[in-house]
């Protein structure tokens, strides 16, 4: 019995990882088998320190375990012998019941959902059953029998819909007569060097490993490998330049078995997090023409010619390093149709913002294909900027090839088209099988055949173009097996090292819907998702419609909701489904985009920029990953969609004080990056009536911030009691550079009418 079979946790986990499905194969097979002749354990493990796991891969190196190690690694020599290690193929199951329970077995397809075939034991009494069986390779569904019922295995995350539309536990079950690679750790130095080790599991036939070769993409450079007398293969490389890397290991046996596992790394100064990404929506079609000025002359509607150029131009200027952001969200860049759609003749529009597509792996066109999303991606990686995709994985367009071949095969729910969402079917029943348009299709995720194609082809992008992630659309249109499995694969195909692929969904939500929000967050599903309840109490409060005291308590649910979950949320004034903050706030007139679309307030007229301020000092404040959707750093007006989808402006374009809304985030968004307190201080609420809120953030080791937004149109002169935690006498220093005091629990403070203001006690203003 193998010894990871079973654990302390009760948690199965399957010795060797899931078989990536279609992840490819190929590569060099060279033989280069080295051995540490001076390790008495047989399996050399560099006394190095990990980073956690998710910062970017594996651990860090210093600069006099590199040179030992370098010394240690070229000394290897060949092996006399080696003994390695037979791939265990029985895969441990377990279910808690109570002491008295008689009957638990491991149903399915297998074997024929027989409750005889495969029992699981309590062996001391404690209730806990487990057994571990070899089942067939392949996906295999199946439930847990306990003398009464079936049940999905609770230690298994993966699901598929079977028999009656019921859900069944899902393993991909490897294919024991090949050889295995396991990814053991992977260790990073900012000054370039990687030590990778994983362990070669031989094949049912016991074949010894022959042969084992390493490549490192982009740069296609062989590394270093060894080997040791059981099989243990590290991998060893120096003098990496700064950036994003692959590591690609191939190996085979003395029978011909061959097997293949690759991961990403990050090369970088500091181990990248994703509590301090600051994030920056592009839709791709509004936001910058590369080499040339966007259509004036083209519709709200239609395309107005943006494209991946555009975005490489404003990478190359320093656009979002001067705003602070280090993230990238572009919008859908896959082909859409040409032509216009729409629910109606009053609201026909073309497909520019992405979320239509007619193909599933073709780089939209118009935004200047393979070529121009490479560019962005190699611009932005150059800075140390990570880039997300938008997946739209609930729908496809009529024109969608999956549609023109499975449109009869079970592929798509409702195919006769008869249910609309919100139209002939309701959003509140219907939600995963309405069709959101009537030109777009809804796929049947209760389809094995579409949860493997549509997650294979999510991961195809991510691979292909080296992404760092991606926001996942309509994220409650899909049974939540859909952001499982995607998960799982991204696990398996990108970040067996260690590197985390930040997945964020989009569940539109109001204020108090936390818990269906919460619904799809956790390790084995999102990242994180948007923050939507408290997006709109921020905007309901500082346009004045509700209290302040509306504002805390909604932030309050959406902390407590997100507790325990690990997610990194997103925290954001709006995007490109809601009408623009600055409209909102101002009281303008949103709901008829097309008819009458509001202006900017008039010169003078001055209110809503001041509270945009107010917004952005909230949103840059909290917890979480703030994003900008374009042009919300400058206050561009709007009504809803469309109108919220205007063109960029920049520079001389902006007016004066859209110019000075657009300092003061670049001011805010560089503190954020210079204080951990703003990061990944813990909130406490400080005071808060109507009008006024206030609030600390305070890390562990003592760095301290304080938060205050007055709403009113009155100056404000505030004594605040501050967390028992702080020190006696404790110095904060505000974004403009003037300081004030906490002493004895106690620190004043004075704000103008309509204003907000941090104090932190690191000094970032020099």
């Amino acid at each position: 019995m193998h010894s990871k079979l079973f654990n302390d946790h009760k948690h199965w986990t399957p010795p060797l990882p899931f078989r990536a499905r279609a992840s490819g194969g190929g590569g060099r097979a060279v033989p280069r088998l080295h051995r540490n002749p001076n390790n008495s354990n047989k399996h050399w493990t560099p006394p190095l320190p990990f980073r956690a796991r998710g910062s970017g891969g594996g651990g860090r190196l210093t600069a006099a375990a590199l040179l030992a190690l370098l010394l240690l690694l070229t000394a290897c020599g060949d092996p006399a012998a080696r003994q390695g290690h037979v791939r265990p193929c029985a895969l441990p199951f377990f279910f808690e019941g109570s002491a008295d329970l008689e009957e638990v077995a491991l149903v399915g397809d297998f074997n024929g959902w027989n409750k005889d075939a495969n029992p699981l034991v309590d062996t001391n009494g404690d209730g806990l059953f487990k057994a571990a069986f070899e089942l067939p390779p392949g996906l295999q569904t199946y439930r847990l029998w306990d003398g009464a019922a079936t049940h999905l295995d609770p230690y298994n995350p993966l699901t598929l819909y079977g028999a009656k539309d019921r859900e069944e536990s899902v393993v991909d079950v490897p294919d024991c007569d090949q050889p295995a690679l396991e990814v053991e750790r992977a260790d990073t130095s900012p000054v370039g060097a990687l030590v990778a080790q994983l362990t070669f599991w031989r094949g049912r036939a016991n074949a010894p490993l022959e042969s084992v070769d390493a490549i490192l993409m982009p740069i296609g450079f062989h590394p270093l490998v060894t080997v040791d007398d059981e099989e243990h293969v590290t991998v060893f490389a120096y003098n990496l330049p700064a950036g994003k890397y692959w590591l690609k290991v191939a190996a085979g046996d003395t029978q011909g078995g061959r097997v293949e596992r690759r991961f990403a790394f990050w090369i970088e100064p500091e181990p990248f997090d994703w509590r301090d990404a600051v994030f920056y929506q592009i839709l791709i079609d509004r936001f910058r023409r590369g080499g040339g000025a966007l259509d004036d002359m083209a519709s709200i509607a239609e395309y107005q010619g943006g494209d991946l150029w555009g975005v490489v131009e404003a990478i190359e200027s320093d656009y979002f390093e001067d705003l602070g952001v280090n993230a990238l969200w572009l919008s859908p860049v896959y082909e859409n149709p040409e032509g216009k759609f729409g629910k109606s003749e009053a609201v026909m529009a073309e497909a520019y913002h992405g979320y239509w597509p007619s193909e599933p792996r073709t780089v939209e066109t118009r935004f200047g294909g393979e070529a121009a999303l490479d560019a962005v991606v190699a611009a932005a990686h150059q800075r140390g900027l990570r880039v997300l995709m938008d997946a739209v994985p609930n729908h496809v367009h009529l024109e969608h090839p999956y549609w023109q071949e499975h449109s009869k095969d079970d592929w798509f729910a409702h195919p006769d088209g008869d249910c609309s969402c919100g139209v002939t079917c309701s959003w509140a029943t219907d939600l995963q099988e309405c069709w959101f348009d009537p030109f777009l299709p809804d796929l049947n995720w209760k389809n094995q055949a579409v949860v493997e194609q549509l997650i294979d082809d999510t991961v195809w992008w991510l691979e292909r173009f080296d992404l760092d992630g991606a926001r996942i659309d309509a994220v409650p249109m899909m049974p939540r097996l859909a952001v499982r499995h995607l998960r799982a694969q991204v696990r398996e195909r990108i970040g067996a090292g260690g590197l985390e692929t930040y997945l964020i969904g989009e569940t539109y939500s109001r204020p108090g819907q936390q818990g269906t929000i919460r619904y799809y967050l956790g390790p084995d599903t999102l990242s994180g998702q948007f923050d939507f309840p408290t997006m709109w109490r921020l905007r309901d409060c500082l346009a004045g419609r509700l209290p302040m005291t509306d504002l805390a308590s909604e932030l309050a649910a959406s902390e407590a909701a997100w507790e325990g979950t690990g997610a990194v949320m997103g925290v954001f004034l709006g995007n490109h489904d809601v009408a623009r903050f600055l409209s909102d706030v101002n009281g303008d007139a949103v709901d008829d985009p097309r008819g009458s679309p509001p202006d900017a307030p008039a010169e003078g007229e001055d209110r809503a920029y001041a509270l945009a301020k107010m917004a952005w000092t909230f949103v840059l404040t909290q917890a979480g990953a703030p994003v900008i959707f374009y042009g919300d750093e400058v206050g561009l007006p709007g009504a809803t969609d469309p109108d919220n989808r205007r063109p960029m402006r920049f520079g001389d374009a902006l007016a004066p004080r859209e110019a000075d809304l657009l300092a003061h985030v670049e001011r805010l968004a560089a503190l954020r990056r210079c204080s951990k307190a703003l990061r990944r201080g813990v909130r406490e609420t400080l005071w808060v009536d109507s009008q006024v809120f206030a609030y600390s953030r305070t890390t562990s080791a003592g760095e301290a911030a304080l938060v205050v937004l007055n709403r009113s149109t009155a100056a404000k002169n505030l004594t605040l009691r501050v967390p028992t935690s702080w020190e006696e006498v404790m110095s904060l220093h505000s974004t403009q550079g003037e300081t004030v005091t906490s002493l004895g629990g106690l620190v004043q403070v004075e704000l103008a009418p309509r204003s907000a203001e941090a104090w932190l006690s690191e000094d970032c203003t020099q």
